[in-house]
């Protein structure tokens, strides 16, 4: 039986040359070549959002795979900001009789952003207006930005199994590991960092684009943490050979009409995970995923990433904040780790910080801790602080390597006793006047 296999883009692309011989390469692998589907969809137009592509997407399946029930199996592979689309239909759109069946079998992420991009604030400037020559995709960067609304809204659908696991969905992770490192490049650093940054592929950090993750709740109100669910064992690859794009070291756009799948890596891989078949095959594809990620390790530092939400314990956005990520020393004195080489705080969702953090530089043997303190700008309202207290041999559960953690902070909202106050009827100073901050500054005033 013919399988098809659909290719989906990511931002800013405005040709199929993005896709360069990975359709000729499938169809010299097995597949038919009429089988293999190059998607393309606009990302530039600033109203438009991810929300809607998905529902395009949707809608271009069923003109090429017909009505429901759809039974024939096929397969995706997505490059960048596709992984974000893909994602976002598994979860709404492919339901009920689309899915029945089970007909989607490998999905194959490249260089996905499943948590944020550090790049995508930059593509919302007026620098990338003018390279660009008008619009950028306002929305869909929005969605990608480090933290964003939708990497939390879609970590939600993702840790319920049933949205994707129990539809039959295999997903992969592939994504490169590798900054230039000559001399122009070192300039080029200083002046444009995110874009040379150690623990990425020039756009997407590793941990950023591994979409095994966990989440914690940490409530300040009660002092507890409790697991709120994790997305584990799904095969991910980190290739120090690949950066994002371009055609010599790109994941995707390096693969040749001439490439060979046992001398090109990461096409040896994606051809791999599109012939897993069933359970066996898909544990045998994690550990060569695995092994692949290993060998980076022995050339490339590791990371991870820690994803931070702040609210009330009504829900509602909490934005002034700091959060330490520290530990006490031999001598009981509590210092700031030196593993946090960024942050960043999502200018769309300032309730939304991200920290980047280095695993050699993680202090070692000791007790860590989480600190956090919030605001409001007025002394009538007080939010709760404090400090989240982290065994040593806890920290690797909560700070992994190559993957996301993120944590929703619950602060408690607690109003000032002068926020408002009953004066009994008997009292001989009435009447009263107050300022701004509920202070009493007169008494005994005169009334008619």
């Amino acid at each position: 039986m013919a399988e098809r296999v659909f290719l989906v883009h990511g931002w800013s692309v405005k040709d199929t040359t993005t896709y360069q011989a990975l359709h000729r390469q499938l169809a010299a692998n097995g597949f038919h070549l009429h089988d293999v589907q190059l998607g393309r969809y606009v990302t530039l137009d600033d109203h438009v959002e991810i929300r809607d592509i998905s529902r395009a997407l949707h809608a271009a399946l069923e003109r090429e795979l017909g009505p429901t029930p759809w039974t024939e199996p096929f397969h995706v592979v997505t490059h960048s900001t596709g992984a974000m689309v893909v994602k976002h239909w598994i979860a709404h759109h492919y339901v009920g009789a689309f899915a029945d069946a089970q007909p989607l079998a490998n999905v194959v992420f490249l260089a996905g952003p499943h948590f944020g991009s550090r790049l995508a604030h930059h593509g919302r400037s007026m620098l990338a207006h003018v390279a660009f020559r008008g619009e950028t995709g306002h929305k869909v960067l929005e969605a990608l930005e480090l933290g964003s609304a939708l990497s939390w809204d879609l970590g939600d659908l993702w840790l319920d199994e049933d949205r994707w696991k129990k539809k039959g969905v295999r997903p992969f992770c592939l994504i490169g590991d590798r900054v230039p490192r000559g001399l122009d490049d070192r300039l080029k650093a200083r002046i444009f960092p995110a874009y040379f940054e150690e623990g990425s592929d020039q756009v997407i950090r590793v941990p950023a684009g591994n979409l095994n993750f966990r989440r914690y709740e940490i409530d300040l109100c009660t002092g507890r943490r409790r697991r709120v669910g994790e997305v584990s064992g799904v095969p991910f690859g980190a290739l120090w050979r690949y950066t994002h794009s371009g055609s010599d070291t790109g994941i995707m756009n390096s693969i040749r009409k001439r490439s060979r799948p046992d001398r090109h890596q990461a096409l040896g891989l994606i051809l791999e995970c599109l012939r897993v078949t069933g359970a066996q095959t898909y544990a045998r594809a994690r550990t060569r995923l695995a092994e692949a990620t290993a060998e980076t390790r022995g050339k490339r530092d590791a990371f991870a990433q820690l994803d931070f939400r702040f609210r009330d314990e009504d829900g509602r956005p909490v934005t002034d904040y700091k959060v330490v990520l520290g530990y006490v020393d031999a001598d009981g004195r509590a210092r700031p780790s030196g593993c946090v080489v960024h942050t960043h705080k999502n200018r769309v969702t300032p309730e939304h910080f991200t920290a980047f953090v280095r695993l050699k530089d993680l202090e070692r043997g000791v007790p860590f801790f989480f600190e956090f303190t919030a605001d409001t700008d007025t002394p009538l309202v007080g939010l709760t602080g404090g400090r989240q207290a982290i065994a040593s041999g806890e920290i690797d559960a909560v700070v992994r390597a190559d993957e996301t953690t993120q944590v929703d902070v619950i602060v408690g909202r607690h109003a000032s006793p002068k926020l408002f106050v009953f004066h009994s009827g008997d009292d001989p100073d009435l009447h009263v006047a107050w300022d701004r901050e509920g202070n009493v500054t007169e008494t005994g005033l005169e009334w008619k």
